[in-house]
């Protein structure tokens, strides 16, 4: 689900072509400020949010709006049982 929604708004909300990549970045604690300033310095360079290009109309609700999707993601930890 979540990889369909990176595509999903990568597309429709910053126009990109339907061929990109996506990352999955766990900054050390503490950096997670740094980091993001970091990426919207280097992703943020077009100015432009998508085919309208509103900032803060592309901030629903109580969303924080970064130049760049970004969702949380936390990996299942499944125990194997030793059969």
């Amino acid at each position: 689900i979540k990889a369909m929604r990176i595509f999903v708004e990568s597309v429709l909300r910053f126009g990109m072509p339907p061929c990109f990549a996506s990352f999955i970045l766990t900054p050390k604690s503490g950096a997670t400020t740094a980091t993001r300033k970091a990426l919207a310095d280097v992703l943020g360079k077009g100015g432009q949010s998508g085919p309208g290009g509103d900032k803060a109309a592309d901030a629903q609700d109580d969303e924080e709006y970064y130049p760049y999707v970004s969702l949380s993601f936390t990996p299942f930890n499944v125990q194997r049982g030793n059969a």
